[in-house]
Formats: C-alpha cells, structure tokens, sequence
C-alpha cells in the first residue's frame, strides 16, 4: 500500500489530489510486472523518476497494460483534498445541526449533495478567496484546536453569513451552525486526532475492497507513515475479531465490519517491490487527476494514456471528487435505507467508542 506524500497540505491549488493504492500479486506475477522496469537501476522504483523520461512513461503504461494488472491485483482511492475538506465542514459542522432537527444527514446522500452544492456555488455567491479563507481556516481550528482560532473562524462565519442573508438567504444558513455552537468546546470535543486526514477514509475504502476481494484476513504491508503509525491503533480497532458481523452503511456507501486486516506492518519501500509497484500506480493516477483539475487531459497525452487503461481496467474504486450532481439518482443514493440500518459515519463512531451493541458478546 502507498500513499501520495501532500496529504497534509488540503487547501493547495498546486497539487489538489491524494491518492492511496495498493497491489497484491503473487510470486509469478510479481516477476512478470518487475519485467516492465528491467531497465531501471537504483535501489527502488519510484514514479517521480520514471515519469521523467519518454522510457519511464512507456515503462509505467506497459505495466498498467500488463495481464498481471487488474481489478483483482491492484486498487486505488482519489481524493480531491479541497472536496474532502467541504465534506468534513459537512461531517463536523452541518451534520450534528441536521442531527438535532431529527433528520439524517447521510440519507439518500444528503451529504453528497451538500458538498456539491457548497463547492459549485460558495465561490460564485461569495468570491473564491473568501471561500478558500473560510475552508482554510476550518482546517487550522480542527488541526490546532484553540479558542481564539475558533472565536476568529466564528467570526468569518458571522460575516459571511450577514453577506449571503441579503442575496442568497438559503445559503446563509450552511453558516450558522458555526456561530450558534455555545463555545469551541461543542467543537473540538468530538474530534479525532486524524480528522483531517485523507489516509483515513481512504484505508476504509481500500481494505474493505480487499477483504471482500480476498474473503479472509489479510496483512497489510505499507510504507512507513507518521500517519499511518499514529492512526494504527484506530483503524485496527475497526478489525477487532469480537466485532458483530454487520455491513453498515447506506446504498452504494456500505462496508463490511469486521474488517479483514489481521495486521498493519510498516516497511521499508526500497526493500518491498509491491510497495513500489504501489508507488508507480499512485504517481501514474495523481498525475491524472491533476491533469484533470487543470483541464489538461488530452487524447495521446501519457496522463490520458493512463487514465483509459485506469478505468478500462477498473482500478480506480472510488473517490471524493466534486461534481454537479444533487438528484439520489445521479448521485446512486437513492435506496431508502431500512429500519436497521445506520449510516456509517455514526456506526464507525459506535466501534471506535467501544459501544457493546457492536459486539459479538452483546446482550
């Protein structure tokens, strides 16, 4: 498993994407796919030097063409970080306002909807400055987690609001829940020590791919990460064997608990060729995608190239990337949920605080 390095920097018009990908071949295989990259000395394989090249690009395309690589062998997860900061305002400050009203957020992709909303017309309605201030300032309350941090965005919140109640009176009100919070407190206090990082949701998506790829347990080998060994302890905790056997969540947006990783063991690259044939789909995909946030992607380009055998191939599994779209149709969201079933967002929570119902043991 590889991840792209930006993670931590969400509001960067230069490099707006975050990738995670994973491979997993067999020994036969593994050889094959080395095959593609015979010409390349030096101690690891990494996409930022061979995407330098004429040789290295054609290297990475006839790996991604291999019979080797396919929906089976490797996966990947995009992130459009700017978005994924949208969603979070959504996740940390709109939903628990929708929360009291009675309502849920994440029915029929409510959620979805309102970060595409926010995204499409906050830079309109606003300008994209302002906008960019607000979303960047949200980032450094969650991350540095201060009163007068908080008491500075509220303000923003205030101001913005104040505009909008005279022009776009309905948007207005994606702004209060900030300055009706009683202190930073009613804030902070339901935050994670990763909450904005994309690696997060971007490992649930992939290992839960892979654990009903596989059907059984499996292990986790992935590059060493300050992230990711900060983050272990919790995102085991979503694999404990004593967890009730449940697929929680919404329409297309279920997951499966327990999930299926018994171990995450952080390596060396240069010493694991499948961490670096990870690195080469992860590079090959967020050049893609940065191509595609610049309207750069262009028939017989190497990052069009890429993309056609990506999707043709089906290794792109999912993302959080913006678009237009507010209809559950459009969006595939639209499957009334069942009596049983919960959101996953609050079923997480429910594992993570331990909560006994979502156990095998209880009663």
């Amino acid at each position: 498993m590889k991840r792209d390095n930006t993670g931590q920097n969400l509001i960067d018009e230069a490099d707006p994407i975050f990738v995670l990908a994973s491979c997993s071949f067999q020994v036969d295989e593994e050889e094959e796919v080395l095959s593609h990259f015979q010409q390349f000395k030096g101690p690891e394989l990494k996409f930022s030097r061979l995407r330098k090249t004429a040789a290295g690009q054609k290297a990475v395309l006839a790996f991604l063409a291999s019979a080797q690589v396919t929906s089976k062998t490797a996966a990947a997860f995009v992130i459009h970080k700017p978005f994924m900061v949208v969603t979070k305002y959504c996740d940390l400050v709109l939903e628990p306002s929708f929360r009291k009203a009675g309502l849920d957020f994440y029915k029929r992709g409510t959620n979805i909807a309102t970060a595409n909303i926010l995204t499409t017309t906050m830079p309109v309605f606003l300008n994209p400055t302002t906008w960019s201030n607000f979303l960047s300032l949200f980032v450094r309350v969650v991350r540095e987690r201060t009163p007068s941090l908080f008491n500075e965005w509220r303000r923003l919140a205030e101001l913005i609001f104040a505009q909008l109640e005279h022009t776009e009176r309905e948007s207005a009100d994606f702004f209060a829940p900030v300055f009706l919070m009683s202190d930073s407190s009613e804030l902070f206090a339901g935050l994670g020590d990763d909450e904005l990082d994309p690696l997060v949701p971007a490992y649930y998506v992939i290992v839960d791919h892979w654990g009903k790829s596989v059907a059984d347990v499996y292990e986790v080998i992935a590059d060493e990460s300050k992230v990711l060994a900060k983050a272990r302890g919790r995102l085991l905790a979503l694999s404990e064997p004593n967890l009730k056997p449940v697929s929680a969540g919404y329409d297309r947006r279920k997951m499966d608990f327990p999930l299926k990783v018994s171990e995450i063991v952080a390596v060396d690259s240069t010493a694991y060729r499948q961490v670096q044939f990870a690195d080469v789909l992860c590079g090959a995909i967020a050049s893609v995608a940065k191509a595609q946030t610049k309207d750069a992607l262009r028939s017989g380009t190497f990052a069009h190239d890429v993309l056609e055998l990506c999707y043709s191939k089906g290794l792109i599994i999912g993302g959080l990337w913006p678009n237009h779209e507010v209809d559950p149709k459009d969006l595939e969201t639209d499957i009334v949920p069942g009596s049983d079933d919960v959101n996953l967002p609050t079923y997480t929570a429910m594992i993570l605080k331990g909560a006994p119902s979502t156990k095998n043991n209880s009663q």
